[in-house]
């Protein structure tokens, strides 16, 4: 449900209490608006192997989305990504992300889904809470 705007006299430092929980609050708008979309059919997650469940993202202390490799589902993802950070408040840290193709993504496709997304680096050997891609 839509509130009135209201705007913060203070603002929350690092080793808050109450950080976490905001966090996780703002997590599951982002998380609800994936899952919107992926039910809608206009965001295309991911199956590990064929028989498993289908997905989108995950959340720990960063954000992990992950989708078919193409131009629709980037464009998808910007506008869902730029509606969150409307909604929110919170801002994408272009320097901060990264993406990571499959071995048998076309080049034309990176350089559309890099371009669509604005992201510049392409993640190699990065790992995510330990994993190795």
């Amino acid at each position: 449900m839509e509130t009135e705007t209201f705007c913060p006299t203070r603002g929350l430092r690092q080793g808050d209490l109450l950080s976490p929980y905001l966090f996780l609050m703002v997590t599951v708008g982002l998380s609800s608006l994936l899952r919107g979309a992926e039910s809608r059919g206009e965001l295309q997650g991911v199956r590990i192997c064929r028989d498993a469940p289908v997905v989108s993202h995950l959340f720990a202390d960063d954000s992990l989305i992950l989708m078919k490799g193409d131009k629709e589902n980037a464009d998808v993802l910007k506008n869902l990504l730029d509606r969150y950070c409307t909604n929110s408040g919170q801002k994408i840290s272009d320097a901060k992300s990264s993406i990571f193709f499959s071995a048998n993504t076309d080049v034309e496709v990176k350089v559309e889904v890099c371009e669509a997304l604005n992201i510049l680096t392409e993640s190699l050997n990065d790992k995510y809470l330990g994993f190795l891609p």
